[in-house]
């Protein structure tokens, strides 16, 4: 039992790190931008276009890699994504154009982005974890806000050290020993050691209804009502936040606040995220998800009302990604934990991947609009307004989803 115990929560770490290297990348985007910006000139919405190019091709990706992760070894999949990682940002460092660049995200961020991002820890603890499945995903996809934490901190001192491309070649290098010496500690599942799930002598009862089911069909999780539930409340929060960091720095440079004193805004986010997500490890197997998600709802609109205000100054801004961070993050790890538990843990690789790939193209627009909005207008207040009214109206219908496999009892 110990041993069962041990490795399972080793997965659980390998998972935390594994996180941290792709939430970096788009915490620290709008720190690589501005070297970006002053080097190829693009306007503030192609700039963007960056972050909707990786996620379009993530979500394109997501079901397929999602399905692969069902049928091939995942420790295969994960050290191909590290790889891929550090490549992205080699590559980076020597484009001669903003185009290079997004061709760079398309063809190797983006595939890391899936192949050692939340939907292959989703996979992995889904297997090792039954009964304590919602503590280890909370735990693990708190490698996200850590590296958010610690890549801006990172980037900002290599950035201070050397000139933009070499110290994108160190990142590069800082990426291949964080991920592939992690990726290479998977283990596939509890039965590959001769284990059970929760460190467990024995298979306990969820565990062996979660095998009994049949795996599902792509068919039968698209036409699922709770399936689009998921997504759609996944995304108001995911694609807000995402539009809101990607363009922090930006917005924050706009009040008067320097490119140094902007970095220390993206820990801080990044820090309350990586607390939400602690709480919803030491909740989610307690109060249920449905609590969860309306404290996360209700939080990420007073955070993004909060951001209308940013004219107001430095600390009013700190505020308001505190808050965003800190409920928001708690919708963060809601689709792992509930994909195996609305769909089975039997095809969790594509639902999840499903999953992903709907809440993805759902966040493909923001960054980027974010950017036209401020070129229109002059200000990013008007999306601060719009995602504070949608999360709002999302809260009427948390209560109405359903937390179990279709056609099964409560």
């Amino acid at each position: 039992m110990a041993s069962s115990f041990g490795v399972g929560w080793r997965q659980v770490a390998v998972g935390f790190m594994l996180l941290a290297a792709t939430g970096m990348v788009a915490a620290t985007y709008s720190i690589v931008a501005v070297p970006l910006a002053r080097e190829f000139r693009p306007s503030r919405t192609v700039l963007m276009l960056a972050m909707t190019v990786m996620s379009g091709v993530s979500a394109v990706l997501a079901p397929l890699l999602g399905t692969l992760m069902d049928r091939f070894p995942l420790r295969r999949l994960m050290v191909t994504g590290g790889v891929c990682l550090g490549l992205g940002y080699i590559a980076i460092s020597m484009a001669s154009s903003f185009t290079q660049v997004l061709i760079i995200f398309a063809v190797l961020i983006a595939p890391a982005n899936v192949l050692i991002g939340p939907v292959a820890i989703t996979v992995l603890l889904s297997r090792w974890f039954a009964q304590k499945r919602g503590r280890a995903v909370g735990i693990a996809i708190a490698g996200i806000s850590a590296g958010g934490f610690l890549f801006p901190l990172i980037i900002s001192g290599l950035m201070a050290a050397f000139d933009w491309r070499t110290a994108l070649k160190a990142l590069a290098v800082v990426l291949f020993v964080w991920t592939i010496p992690m990726a290479l500690l998977v283990v596939d599942r509890p039965s590959d050691k001769g284990l059970n799930p929760d460190g467990a002598d024995y298979a306990l009862p969820q565990t062996q209804a979660e095998m009994a089911r049949k795996p599902i069909s792509a068919r039968e999780i698209l036409t699922d009502p709770a399936f689009w539930m998921i997504a759609v409340t996944v995304s108001i929060v995911t694609a807000g936040m995402k539009g809101m960091i990607t363009n922090l720095a930006p917005l924050a440079i706009d009040t008067g606040v320097t490119a140094a004193q902007a970095a220390p805004l993206i820990s801080i986010y990044a820090a309350c995220g990586f607390i939400a997500k602690l709480n919803f490890a030491a909740l989610a197997d307690k109060v249920g998800p449905r609590v969860l998600m309306f404290c996360g709802l209700g939080g990420f609109a007073m955070g993004m009302l909060c951001m209308t205000q940013a004219h107001l100054g430095y600390w009013v801004i700190a505020l308001a990604v505190a808050v965003t961070g800190l409920f928001g993050g708690l919708m963060v790890p809601a689709e792992s934990f509930l994909a195996p538990r609305v769909f089975g843990q039997r095809g969790v690789g594509r639902a999840m991947g499903l999953l992903s790939g709907a809440i993805l193209l759902a966040m493909l627009a923001t960054p980027p609009l974010y950017g036209l909005i401020y070129d229109l207008t002059g200000s990013y207040t008007g999306m601060f307004w719009t995602f504070a009214g949608v999360a709002v109206v999302a809260l009427f219908w948390v209560p109405m989803l359903r937390l179990h496999p279709r056609g099964e009892a409560a």
